[in-house]
C-alpha cells in the first residue's frame, strides 16, 4: 500500500522580514556601544597577559639575582680558608685564641661569641650545635654548626663581622644557603631576599700536650664528681 508523505513548509512570519537594526542616530549610538564593549574586553585581555608576563619576568630576575649573590659568596670561601690558615699559624699565645681550658667552658665561650656577633647585626640564630673538639698541630679546633633565617644583606654583614672578629678569632666554613620560601616583592625590594643558611664557625685554643683528640657536647649543667 503506497504511503503518502506530507510536506510541511515553514514560512517566516512577516515580523522576521520587518526586523532590522536601527539607523540614524540610534544606529550610530548602538555601533559605538558595541565598539566600546569590544575595546574594553580586548583591553582586559591584553592587561591580563601583560601582568602574567611581568610576574614571570620578575620571578626570573629574582632567581638570577639569588644565583649571582650565591656565586659571589662562594667566591669568598677561599679567602676565608686562607684567613683560617693564617690564624692557625700566627695566633699562638694571643687574644685570638680561646683561653678557657675546660672543654665545656671553652665551647660555651665560643657559643657566646657567635651569639654576640649575630646580635650585633640583628640576626636571630635558629640553632647552635657544638662539634667535636679536634686537635690540629699545636692547636685545638672548637666548632659550632649554626642555622639561621635572615635577609641576604644581613647574612653578608654577619659573615663580614665574623671575618673581622679578633677576641677570639672566628672562622666561618661550609656555608650552605637556599631561598627561604616566598616573601612579598615589597619586602624583597627593601631588604633583599630571605635566605635559610647553615654554616660552621671555628675558633682555636692551645692544645695541651697530653691530649690528642676529644669530642665535647656543651652542657649548662655542672659535671658530676
Amino acid at each position: 500500500m503506497p504511503t503518502h508523505r506530507a510536506d510541511i513548509t515553514v514560512s517566516p512570519s512577516p515580523a522576521f522580514y520587518s526586523l532590522k537594526l536601527p539607523d540614524g542616530r540610534e544606529g550610530r549610538l548602538l555601533a559605538l556601544g558595541v565598539t566600546f564593549i569590544f575595546l574594553l574586553l580586548a583591553w582586559l585581555l591584553i592587561s591580563s597577559l601583560l601582568d602574567l608576563y611581568r610576574d614571570g619576568a620578575a620571578t626570573i630576575d629574582s632567581r638570577h639575582l639569588v644565583l649571582e649573590h650565591t656565586e659571589a659568596l662562594v667566591d669568598t670561601i677561599p679567602a676565608l680558608q686562607a684567613k683560617y690558615e693564617e690564624a692557625t699559624h700566627n695566633a699562638p699565645g694571643s687574644a685570638l685564641l680561646i683561653s678557657e681550658t675546660s672543654d665545656e667552658t671553652a665551647v660555651a665561650r665560643l657559643q657566646e661569641s657567635v651569639h654576640d656577633v649575630a646580635d650585633s647585626v640583628h640576626v636571630e640564630l635558629s640553632s647552635q650545635e657544638p662539634l667535636p673538639i679536634v686537635r690540629s698541630g699545636t692547636f685545638e679546633r672548637l666548632g659550632v654548626r649554626i642555622s639561621l633565617t635572615a635577609y641576604w644583606p644581613d647574612l653578608i654583614r654577619l659573615l663580614s663581622v665574623l671575618s673581622e672578629s679578633t677576641a677570639p678569632r672566628l672562622l666561618a666554613d661550609d656555608l650552605q644557603v637556599q631561598v627561604a620560601g616566598s616573601s612579598r616583592i615589597e619586602d624583597e625590594a627593601k631588604k633583599g631576599r630571605m635566605i635559610d643558611a647553615t654554616l660552621t664557625i671555628f675558633a682555636l685554643r692551645d692544645a695541651p700536650a697530653k691530649h690528642a683528640a676529644r669530642s665535647v657536647t656543651a652542657s649548662s649543667t655542672p659535671s658530676s664528681r
